[in-house]
C-alpha cells in the first residue's frame, strides 16, 4: 500500500500539472494549429513528448514513477479547471 501522505502529494501534483498543461496548451495554441501540416505534426509531437517527460520526471521524484489511474483523472480535472479559470478571467 502507498502511504496516505504520498497519495495526497501525488493528487496535488497531478491536479497542478493538469492546470500547467492547460497553460502550456493555451500559450502554444498558435504553434500547434499552424497552416503547414508537417510543422503542425512536429509541434504537436514535441508538445506531447515534452509534457509527458515533465510529468514523469516529477512523478519519479514523488512516487518513484508509479502511475495510478486517478492521476490521469486528476490531470484531466486540472485541465478543465484551468479552462474554466481562463474563461472567467477573459470575461
Amino acid at each position: 500500500m502507498i502511504p496516505l501522505s504520498l497519495q495526497f502529494s501525488l493528487i496535488g501534483y497531478s491536479f497542478l500539472f493538469g492546470i500547467l498543461f492547460f497553460l502550456f496548451y493555451y500559450f502554444l495554441k498558435k504553434l500547434l494549429y499552424c497552416d503547414n501540416v508537417y510543422f503542425r505534426i512536429l509541434n504537436t509531437f514535441s508538445f506531447i513528448l515534452l509534457s509527458t517527460l515533465l510529468y514523469f520526471l516529477g512523478l519519479e521524484r514523488i512516487s518513484d514513477g508509479i502511475l495510478h489511474i486517478y492521476s490521469l483523472f486528476l490531470i484531466c480535472a486540472g485541465f478543465i479547471v484551468g479552462d474554466v479559470i481562463a474563461r472567467k478571467i477573459k470575461k
